[in-house]
């Protein structure tokens, strides 16, 4: 019996394993081509205004906003090695009416295109006069530009770190390493704003498989952010940890169920704090009377030691921007002051920055704590990724999937490693109970879909100590 890639990604629950069947299975003869930004911009630009002063004509207030993206992943695994490429063009006009808003997208980056949705909107035509003030900063390519990368050191670049990891075991049955780049051009004209940037979205992954009795361990380490795309590389001990996790040997004994003070990752703390947000603390979870009375602005839901912003200007961050897909300027947006609500997600994105408009986070900021150990004399350390932390936004109830729980006993680890084990409970005691965070903290970066539209944001959060209800993980 012989398997393929997809049953085997499938089989083995690789959390990157949509994109590497993207790289393997879809791979296009050739790169599609952009022409020089200079050029592009200018011709977009004049086209956008000519769309939003053909609104204005009709007495309609407008805004424009257009994408040109494509999309390059390269991975290798056991199997081989392949590279995808994919382009997506849009154009998102909105106008604005005395009883809201109305949208019309295109997919025809052309003027054909966008004045064909102008005149979808517009019920009578002409040409308004529309001050769209200065002229954007022209949008900077990252180092090394990315039109020069060919294929080959896309490959290039994820065997090498490969080749850097020597030791070598007959345990690991599967092994993989990726690099996604969302490269987007944007561009938002309206009254008063004339705006274009460049975002190339990068992720690195590396994944490990080995078997563990009859079932698998896997184990995988990502970095995800924006800029260039050697800005951050593998070091050899993230090689070494990969390899490391998927090697250990998970205790036979069942987990003991039960309250137990914890130390959370960060991956795992980015996972609760990304489906919190999400859940609660947007303007439109806001919508629902229980949320809103539970989380009013001033309300305590948290431990003081947690202050949350979500901040698109941190420097580099996979979710970061210059501007919203409603235009507006990148800003700092408090969530949580010392536990106390202070505000929500307002910021308008869109997925694949054409998809429908939603309040969404860019890159949430968890503030980092004053100890560089957490004291744990007697618990379990819970790590490994978990993107799927569920939080019911009506009765606050909370299920966080982690891969491994290391058991601690007398302020060491005993050697006991619990794997699939989930967090359940009401998100606000699980928050309250936190004492303690470390002044080092780390960043995870996702990528993830609806209908087929690409969502990134980025969640840095330190490690915390807390206590919760622990138990072996339950089939879904």
């Amino acid at each position: 019996m012989s398997w393929n890639r997809r049953e085997v990604l499938g089989g083995l629950g690789v959390a990157s394993a949509q994109a590497l069947l993207w790289a393997f299975g879809c791979s296009h003869p050739a790169r599609p081509v952009r022409h020089a930004l200079g050029e592009v911009s200018s011709e977009i630009r004049a086209l956008l205004h000519e769309a939003v002063e053909t609104l204005a004509g009709a007495g309609l207030t407008a805004h424009a906003l257009a994408v040109s993206r494509l999309r390059s992943t390269a991975a290798i695994d056991v199997l081989g090695g392949g590279v995808a490429h994919a382009r997506c063009d849009g154009v998102v006009l909105t106008v604005q009416q005395p009883k809201g808003t109305r949208e019309q997208v295109t997919s025809a980056l052309s003027r054909d295109g966008v004045m064909a949705a102008v005149r979808a909107l517009a019920t009578r035509s002409g040409t308004g006069r529309v001050d769209f003030g200065p002229a954007p900063r022209p949008a900077r390519a990252p180092s090394p530009d990315p039109d020069t990368i060919t294929d080959q050191a896309l490959l290039d670049s994820v065997a090498d770190i490969a080749r850097r990891d020597t030791v070598q075991s007959s345990r690991i049955v599967y092994a993989a390493g990726m690099i996604d780049i969302d490269d987007s051009m944007l561009w938002s004209v309206a009254a008063n704003r004339d705006l274009e940037q460049r975002l190339y979205r990068v992720r690195r992954s590396l994944t490990r498989v080995a078997w563990n009795g009859t079932r698998p361990i896997v184990s995988e380490v990502s970095r995800a952010w924006t800029g260039g795309i050697n800005d951050q590389l593998f070091d050899d001990a993230e090689i070494a940890y990969a390899r490391e996790v998927a090697l250990a040997l998970m205790t036979p004994t069942a987990f003991p169920d039960g309250e137990h003070a914890l130390v959370l990752a960060p991956n795992v703390v980015a996972g609760v704090i990304d489906a919190a947000v999400r859940s609660l603390l947007t303007t439109t979870a806001a919508l629902r009377p229980e949320v809103a009375q539970r989380l009013a602005v001033g309300a305590t839901v948290a431990s003081p030691v947690l202050t949350l912003v979500d901040d698109p200007t941190t420097a580099g961050a996979y979710g970061g921007f210059e501007f919203d897909d409603a235009g507006q300027l990148a800003s700092t947006m408090p969530l949580l002051d010392k536990g106390h609500v202070v505000g929500r997600v307002a910021r308008g994105r869109r997925p694949g920055h054409v998809g429908p408009i939603e309040p969404a986070s860019s890159h949430l900021r968890l503030a980092p704590g004053t100890v560089k150990e957490l004291p744990l004399d007697d618990g379990f350390w819970l790590e490994g990724t978990s993107q799927n932390a569920i939080v019911d936004p009506a009765s606050d109830r909370v299920v966080i999937a982690v891969q491994r729980a290391l058991e601690i006993k007398h302020g060491k680890r005993t050697g006991r490693v619990f794997a699939d084990v989930e967090v359940v409970g009401d998100l606000g005691p699980l928050l309250a109970s936190i004492t303690h965070a470390t002044t080092e903290t780390q960043t995870v970066g996702i990528r993830d879909e609806v209908d087929g539209l690409p969502r990134w944001r980025s969640i840095e959060a330190p490690f915390l100590l807390g206590k919760g209800l622990v138990r072996s993980r339950r089939p879904r």
